[in-house]
């Protein structure tokens, strides 16, 4: 089963760079929306996927997520995903 963000966004982390994965997330997820391999609408993977994908703990994954939600660039709908929002990123 591929999304269509699976097909546009591949998340890596930089072990060594000494910046946190939540924030490495964070910044790969709106540097994605900037260039427009994400859109308003586009889902992203389940926090249980993406940390299984990264190697990381699921709770490095929500934090991102949840740090996304409170910027406004995600809306998570619970039992449906976490999406994109409509908010515009310079």
């Amino acid at each position: 089963m591929t999304t269509e963000t699976d097909k546009t966004l591949k998340f890596n982390l930089d072990f060594k760079s000494g910046v946190p994965y939540y924030k490495q997330v964070i910044l790969q997820v709106e540097m994605a929306i900037v260039d427009g391999r994400l859109r308003n609408g586009d889902q992203l993977p389940t926090v249980r996927k993406l940390a299984v994908e990264l190697k990381i703990n699921p709770n490095t994954v929500a934090r991102a997520y949840n740090e996304l939600e409170i910027r406004g660039i995600v809306n998570t709908q619970q039992g449906t995903g976490t999406f994109i929002s409509d908010k515009k990123l310079n």
